[in-house]
C-alpha cells in the first residue's frame, strides 16, 4: 500500500502535470482567439473562485482557487447561446478562423509533447538495437497466449494487425493495446506461411498484457558476483555467451534454460551444492573462448516458490541489456522527438480505433489515479527527465483525445463546422443544446468507467 508520503508526492505531480498541460492546451486557444480579433473575458489559471488577478485590454487575468490547468472564457463563444451580431464575439467570426481557434489548444499540447521530449534526449536518447530488428522468435513462454497461437522459436513474424514486416518494437506496441482482444498474425517457417490470431491477456494491474514472446538478443554479462561460481571460471562483464553445452544461445533465457536442464549431479562441498561443470562458448573483445563454470544450487529470490523463492542452479552472473544512451544535438534530438510523438500518436488513434470497433478493452485507458501513480514516479526519480517523457506524452493523449468528433470537446466544434461549412448555414441551436448534452453525459460516463478501473487496479495492488 502506497505511503502517505507517495499519496502526497503523487498528488502534488499531477496536479502540476495536468495544470501545465492544460494551461498550454487553453493558451493555444488564447493566442488565436486573440490573433482574429475575439474578445477574452477571463484567463484563469486554476478553475473555482477567484483569488486574484488584473485585468488588462478587456480580459480578466486571474488566479483561481482550484490550481489544476484553467480556462479561458471567450465572449459568445457557447454554441447554445444566441449571437449577438458584435464584432468580437467567436460565433461572429468566420468559419475558418473558429476552425483555427478551436485547433489551436491541441496543436500547443503537440508542440509541447515535442518539445518537451528535446532536452530529454539531448541528455539521455535510448538506443535498444532489438527493438529496430525485425520480429524473429527466440522463445515461447509455454501456457502462454503465444504458445496457445502456435507460435514457435525461429518463426518471423510476417505481419500483426495489418502491420508488415514489422520490428520488435511494432509489436510490442500493437500487443500493448489490445488487452483480450485477438491480432491478425502471420508468421514464416521454414518458408511457408501460417495464420494465426494472438491474444494477448491481462498479466497483472501493473504489467504489460502477457504476450510470451522473447525476441532474439544478445545473451550479455554485467556483474559478476565476487566468488561466484563464474568469477572462478574468469568470466567477465560483457562477456556474451554464445552456446551452452553446445547448444545455441538465441537471447538470454535460453542460458538460465540450459544450466536447469543440464541436470547436474549434485555434489556437497564447502561451497554448497554444486554440480556438474557447464561449457560456457563466450564472446569478448572479438575473442572467443569456451569455459568451464560449476553452477551452485541457490535459492533464487526473483522465482516464487517457498521459503522466499525457487532453488536453482545459478552461476553468480547477471545479464545486461544492450541500450545505451547517448547525448543527441539539437537536430537529432528534434527529429526524434518528431518521429517519437507521430509514432505514439499512431498508436493512440490505434487504441481508439479498437475501442470504437470493440477489439480493445476499455481497460487500456487509466484515469487520474493511474496517471497520478506514474506521474509520482516520475516525480520522485533523480531528475526531472522522467517527469519532462511522462508530461510529453500525457500532452500528445490530451491533444488527441481532444480531436475526437465528440460535442463539448474541441473536436466536436470543429465537426460542427465542418458540417455548417458544407449545408452553407448555421445548424440550429436546439439540434447543438441536444447534442452538446449528449456529448457531455457520454464523457461523464466514460470517466465514470476509468475512475471505476483505477480503483480495481488499485484493490488489486493492494491485495
Amino acid at each position: 500500500m502506497p505511503s502517505l508520503n507517495h499519496l502526497v508526492i503523487n498528488t502534488l505531480a499531477v496536479m502540476l502535470v495536468l495544470g501545465v498541460i492544460v494551461f498550454v492546451h487553453e493558451l493555444g486557444h488564447f493566442l488565436a482567439a486573440k490573433l482574429f480579433g475575439v474578445r477574452v473575458e477571463t484567463f484563469s489559471l486554476g478553475f473555482g473562485k477567484r483569488l486574484l488577478g488584473v485585468s488588462y485590454g478587456g480580459t480578466d487575468y486571474r488566479i483561481s482557487l482550484l490550481p489544476v490547468g484553467g480556462y479561458v472564457k471567450m465572449a459568445g463563444e457557447n454554441p447554445m447561446d444566441q449571437p449577438s451580431g458584435k464584432p468580437d464575439e467567436f460565433l461572429s467570426k468566420p468559419r475558418w478562423q473558429r476552425f483555427i481557434i478551436a485547433i489551436a489548444g491541441p496543436f500547443m499540447n503537440a508542440v509541447l509533447a515535442v518539445g518537451l521530449l528535446i532536452p530529454v534526449y539531448m541528455r539521455q536518447y535510448p538506443r535498444n538495437p532489438v527493438l529496430d530488428k525485425p520480429a524473429v522468435i527466440a522463445e515461447v513462454e509455454p501456457g502462454s497466449p503465444a504458445a496457445a497461437a502456435g507460435l514457435q522459436p525461429r518463426d518471423r513474424i510476417v505481419t500483426i494487425d495489418g502491420a508488415q514486416n514489422p520490428t520488435w518494437e511494432t509489436v510490442f506496441l500493437k500487443t500493448a493495446v489490445s488487452l483480450d482482444h485477438p491480432l491478425g498474425l502471420t508468421v514464416e517457417r521454414k518458408g511457408k506461411l501460417i495464420r494465426t490470431q494472438l491474444t494477448p491477456r491481462s498479466d497483472g494491474p501493473d504489467n504489460p498484457p502477457l504476450v510470451g514472446l522473447a525476441p532474439e538478443e544478445p545473451a550479455r554479462f554485467g556483474t559478476i558476483e565476487a566468488g561466484s561460481p563464474a568469477e572462478r571460471a574468469g568470466v567477465q562483464p560483457g562477456d556474451r555467451v554464445l552456446a551452452v553445452n553446445g547448444r545455441e544461445v538465441r537471447y538470454p533465457g535460453d542460458v538460465i534454460e540450459l544450466i536447469q536442464s543440464a541436470e547436474p549431479p549434485r555434489a556437497t562441498t564447502k561451497l554448497g551444492t554444486v554440480g556438474r561443470p557447464v561449457q560456457l562458448e563466450v564472446r569478448h573483445a572479438g575473442v572467443t573462448k569456451t569455459v568451464a563454470v560449476e553452477p551452485r544450487l541457490k535459492v533464487n529470490p526473483t522465482v516464487p516458490g517457498p521459503a522466499g523463492g525457487t532453488r536453482q542452479w545459478m552461476i553468480g552472473a547477471a545479464f545486461v541489456s544492450d541500450t545505451t544512451y547517448v547525448r543527441l544535438p539539437f537536430s537529432a534530438a528534434l527529429r526524434h522527438s518528431l518521429e517519437d510523438n507521430k509514432r505514439y500518436s499512431m498508436v493512440i488513434l490505434d487504441l481508439v480505433g479498437k475501442l470504437v470497433s470493440h477489439h480493445a478493452s476499455i481497460q487500456n485507458l487509466q484515469g487520474p489515479v493511474g496517471i497520478a501513480s506514474v506521474t509520482g514516479e516520475a516525480a520522485r526519480a533523480p531528475t526531472l527527465l522522467p517527469l519532462f517523457s511522462v508530461t510529453s506524452l500525457i500532452s500528445l493523449n490530451l491533444g488527441i483525445l481532444n480531436l475526437l468528433p465528440i460535442p463539448v470537446l474541441d473536436g466536436g466544434m470543429i465537426l460542427f463546422l465542418f458540417i455548417e461549412s458544407i449545408l452553407r448555414h448555421e445548424i440550429s441551436m436546439r439540434f447543438k443544446e441536444r447534442v452538446y448534452q449528449v456529448g457531455f453525459a457520454f464523457l461523464l460516463i466514460l470517466m465514470t468507467v476509468v475512475v471505476y478501473n483505477d480503483i480495481v487496479r488499485a484493490v488489486m495492488v493492494k491485495n
